[in-house]
């Protein structure tokens, strides 16, 4: 055996001939000669079950990281609700002001009206639930 620092040890059989540990000071020496705390580079345990996904790391929630978060939650998400509700608002408005929505309670005249005013003889109708699309 062969001690190359401490806690690991490497046997002398398992050197190629031209390495040798005394000849290569601890930085340098070439893969062969170095030891991880795993084995050797690139050695594959056999015995070790595959890992299909990583496991979920554990959260504390007394962490300052998760404290972090919810102080950023309280203090975001109000002002947020309120910006995204007046653009929607905004956007909703000038929306029903640009067209807006009227119902009509006979279908099939308000379609003749509107083949009329159009001009057009020959619409194709898909009639659905509670709205009627024309196309050409």
């Amino acid at each position: 055996q062969v001690r190359l620092a401490p806690g690991f040890l490497l046997y002398s059989n398992s050197l190629p001939s031209c390495c040798s540990v005394a000849s290569f000071p601890p930085a340098v020496r070439p893969p062969c000669v170095r030891r991880s705390a795993v084995g050797f580079a690139g050695a594959s345990r056999g015995f070790a079950a595959h890992v299909a996904a990583p496991k979920r790391l554990s959260i504390r929630y007394d962490s300052l990281f998760v404290k972090c978060c919810v102080a950023a939650v309280v203090y975001f998400v109000p002002k947020d609700v309120v910006v995204l509700g007046g653009i929607f608002w905004s956007c909703h408005s000038m929306s029903s002001s640009i067209s807006k929505k009227t119902t009509k309670t006979d279908a099939q005249a308000a379609l003749e009206d509107f083949k009329a005013k159009k001009g057009l003889d020959n619409v194709k109708v898909e009639k659905g639930r509670s709205t009627w699309y024309v196309s050409v």
